[in-house]
């Protein structure tokens, strides 16, 4: 890996590492990945990796096509949709995908996060949808459906999948995982009240 993405690399090391040690994401399930700046490219977690093993090796840069530029392993399946979104949301650098408990049961049976707090509101842009894409990778069909999200309300930062997780939006891998966070936290406080 180029000397200039090591940092990118350790970003989201840090953050998968931190994600898999509160248990938001085990086995090798969920991803995650950042915008390369300047280019239309995108560093992402490859498939079959578990959050605990992200680092420069186990991750590759591919165009927002899914296309390998630089390393030697498979991609995420979702690597496709982070690209779409890296092309639809301008301000995004990072996005944070995992299969969190209260989040994704949340999703399983409710069609919007209900906010419980109003730090967990203005944090995440007031609007938390569950999108149903049946199935474990979001099929390209339901790309429309989820950029139209943040056409229509710029301030979205965040959307669940029923049965399949949350995934969250940032300038920067930190900000994203901040967010996720949130998203569980305030999953928890819903199901609590």
């Amino acid at each position: 890996m180029k000397p200039e993405y090591e940092k990118l690399a350790a970003e989201l090391a840090e953050a998968a590492g931190k994600f898999y040690r509160l248990r938001y994401q085990m086995s090798n399930g969920g991803n995650l990945s950042v915008r390369i700046p300047g280019r239309s490219l995108m560093m992402v977690k490859g498939t079959d990796v578990a959050f605990d093993e992200v680092c420069s090796r186990t991750l590759v840069i591919t165009d927002f096509d899914g296309n390998i530029v630089e390393g030697d392993i498979k991609p995420s399946k979702e690597a496709l949709l982070h690209g779409a979104i890296y092309r639809a949301v301008p301000w995004a650098n990072a996005v944070m995908h995992c299969h969190s408990p209260y989040a994704t049961a949340w999703a399983a049976n409710h069609d919007l996060l209900t906010f419980a707090t109003h730090h967990s509101e203005m944090k995440l842009g007031g609007y938390v949808p569950v999108f149903d894409t049946h199935s474990y990778a979001v099929p390209k069909e339901y790309f429309p459906e989820i950029l139209k999200l943040f056409e229509e309300r710029p301030e979205a930062k965040a959307f669940l999948l029923r049965a399949h997780g949350q995934v969250t939006l940032g300038k920067d891998m930190r900000e994203a995982a901040y967010l996720a966070e949130q998203v569980e936290e305030t999953a928890q406080i819903a199901a609590l009240r």
